[in-house]
């Protein structure tokens, strides 16, 4: 059960990472831990959050030239709050759903055909198509993980389970 937890936090961490190294010029990411304490830090987009040998999670301010680790087995829970969005577009930016996604995924909002990309979030490109808006793809072939799915304008983040 402890590693099932484990794995649910990477998982987790792995998301808000992505989501303000993406999204954010800056976000708070809050982490709780198992003693009571919480620990907050406030990054920029130049600012890392990763794992280091799926037993610590590392936050790198590059910024201050900072870096903390942190033992996996002693955090409770993750938080991220994110501000000062760089999200452009024209109020139809394009989405995928249902996101975690299990066999089909759903594309809305894509103007027109499009070449999509999906790629492992260490890079591999694992799937690579052209689209028409509001289409579906089947993913039932990909193993479970978090995914980046590429589009024309814009990368968004996927959990396939």
């Amino acid at each position: 059960m402890k590693h099932i937890i484990q794995h649910g936090l990477l998982l987790t961490a792995f998301i808000f990472g992505l989501l303000f190294r993406m999204t954010a010029q800056s976000s708070q990411i809050v982490v709780f831990l198992n003693d009571g304490n919480e620990q907050t830090y406030n990054l920029t987009e130049t600012d890392r959050l990763y794992f280091e040998d799926n037993t610590k999670l590392v936050i790198e301010q590059v910024s201050a030239k900072d870096a903390v680790s942190i033992p996996l087995a002693d955090i409770r829970k993750i938080t991220c709050n994110e501000y000062a969005s760089l999200a452009e577009g024209n109020g139809q930016n394009p989405a995928i759903f249902p996101n975690p996604v299990h066999d089909v995924l759903t594309l809305r909002n894509l103007q027109g055909k499009q070449s999509i990309s999906l790629y492992t979030i260490d890079g591999r490109l694992v799937k690579s198509m052209e689209v028409d808006e509001n289409q579906t793809v089947d993913i039932s072939d990909l193993p479970i993980g978090l995914y980046l799915l590429k589009t024309e304008s814009c990368t968004l983040k996927m959990i396939k389970l």
